[in-house]
């Protein structure tokens, strides 16, 4: 039996997939591990001379790599490249099963439960995010759950079965032509689509084993505990159970006082259990990070023109929306069709990224966005309610930024 398991990181992240990987064949002997470079690079040497073995983008054998590198940002490319190098990996390195986790995972016992459904014939393991209810008001909430998916894609485990080659095939082309990050038309990257695979495929198992994938979204139903044996969880679906895998997402290594950015149910403070594992992975991090810089600022590559000027998600989502007009040229020559283009309708911008941002951002104190409030006090008024509605269905159209093409080609979006 032939077993792996492996991980996907641009060379920013590279500490982290070291760090797994160190932890992971800790446990499981014997194993392969993989770590896929999404870069612009070819050269896998700068990434070797750790435990893992680097496999480069260009490898797996994505077609229109360059197009999809633009369609996508940084998180969007990283996740929706993962069934396309689990398949590569099966199919190169004649593996019988393999497991994918995040970066920011830590392995602390051996996978059984995993490859216990595998050898029984599951053709996937997927993890729920929650096996209980929670309805506190605080984040993450089920709802998000609506938002994000049902299930955790940090963590997914397949064999070499022709029904997990079939998940993969079907995951692949949907992760590669809509593996949006955007909410309001129902897309979350590679992982809500898997909302749909009990369903349309045989033998998924979900297990609800409390020790698998242990993260914030469900601490409000599981505890840590030191054991005679290790780490611990105690849950009131799994009772206590070994911790096979804590999900440090969301994680802030340079503070130690910071559980997660995403949750605000509970803080390290609050979670006692906690503070000796965060502690431990946060150094183990740190310890990496200090051997792996030079590796670590290797460039992205996908995040700038030929010219040096940076792509922004306007200009990546406007060229995934209109592709039928810069078929067979580099997204990426600000000389070509596209960046003159982009130039042109000021989709590209100086050599600084632009932070992400979201409503919550906002000021509504500030000058701009109370003129904005006042506008639309003014529509509604102008409009009546009726109307006013419409208004605010078409501007939640716009809002998708695929849908603005309409303002750069007339009668686009029709």
């Amino acid at each position: 039996m032939t077993r792996a398991a492996c991980t996907i990181v641009s060379p920013n992240y590279l500490a982290y997939a070291r760090t797994l990987a160190t932890s992971y064949l800790a446990q499981h002997p014997g194993h392969r591990f993989f770590v896929l470079i999404v870069a612009n690079l070819q050269d896998a040497a700068p990434f070797r001379g750790a435990d893992f073995e680097p496999v480069m983008l260009p490898e797996i054998g994505v077609a229109n790599l360059r197009t999809e590198a633009m369609k996508y940002d940084i998180l969007e490319l990283n996740t929706n490249v993962k069934p396309a190098f689990m398949r590569y990996l099966l199919q190169k390195h004649g593996l019988d099963q393999l497991v994918y986790l995040d970066p920011d995972i830590y392995v602390y016992a051996p996978l059984e439960p995993v490859f216990e459904a595998l050898d029984q014939g599951a053709s996937a393991v997927l993890t729920p995010h929650m096996t209980t209810p929670v309805w506190d008001g605080k984040q993450p909430s089920e709802q998000e759950l609506l938002y994000n998916g049902t299930y955790n894609l940090g963590f997914v485990a397949v064999s070499s079965s022709a029904e997990s080659v079939r998940i993969l095939d079907w995951w692949d082309v949907r992760c590669l032509e809509a593996g949006f990050s955007e909410g309001r038309t129902g897309l979350f990257v590679d992982q809500k689509w898997m909302n749909l695979v009990p369903g349309m495929f045989d033998r998924v198992f979900i297990t609800r084993d409390a020790g698998l994938n242990m993260a914030y979204w469900n601490l409000h139903e599981r505890s840590l505990a030191k054991g005679s044996d290790g780490w611990v969880v105690e849950s009131p679906v799994s009772g206590r159970v070994p911790l096979r895998f804590f999900h440090f997402s969301g994680i802030v290594v340079t503070d130690d006082s910071v559980l997660s950015k995403h949750t605000n149910r509970f803080t390290l403070d609050a979670r006692p259990d906690l503070t000796e594992a965060f502690a431990a992975y946060k150094q183990a991090v740190r310890a990496e990070k200090a051997s792996a810089s030079a590796a670590e600022s290797l460039p992205y590559g996908f995040d700038t023109m030929s010219d040096g000027s940076t792509v922004t998600r306007l200009a990546r989502r406007l060229y995934a929306a209109n592709l039928e007009h810069f078929q067979g040229v580099d997204p990426f020559d600000s000389n070509g069709a596209f960046g003159r283009f982009a130039a042109e309708k000021k989709l590209v911008q100086g050599v600084v990224a632009p932070a992400k941002s979201t409503w919550k951002d906002f000021n509504p104190r500030d000058r701009r966005v109370e003129a904005v409030h006042r506008l639309l006090g003014f529509a509604l008024r102008l409009l009546g309610p009726h109307k006013y509605e419409l208004l605010m269905r078409y501007l939640a159209h716009i809002s998708v930024l695929r849908q603005q093409g309409v303002f750069l080609y007339p009668g686009k979006g029709k």
